[in-house]
């Protein structure tokens, strides 16, 4: 990954598994193709789904993707953002004393 452009690269024939997260996710495809599992629930299978450049998916908290890149990929694995209210509310009580 690159500090500067938070993009991930992926070879081909190499695998990188996204362990599941606390909260929602997006995963953007900025350059070539990606092959992904994503884990399944008791009320959904796993399933398998090809993303191009330019297009996404949304990862649902605790689902994990395991990805291939095909050929090779470029992707950015993006957060929801955070709302001032509640970013105001834990650094106000944490810093202002609020």
């Amino acid at each position: 990954m690159s500090d500067a452009q938070s993009t991930w690269h992926l070879d081909g024939g190499r695998a990188m598994t996204l362990a599941g997260s606390g909260e929602a996710r997006r995963l953007a495809v900025a350059r070539g193709r990606v092959w992904l599992t994503l884990s399944g629930t008791a009320e959904a299978p796993a399933e398998d789904q090809w993303l191009e450049a330019g297009e996404a998916l949304a990862l649902a908290p605790g689902q994990t993707a395991v990805l291939e890149g095909w050929p090779a990929a470029d992707f950015q694995l993006l957060l929801p953002p955070v709302s001032a209210a509640a970013g105001r509310g834990l650094l106000g009580r944490r810093f202002f004393g609020g």
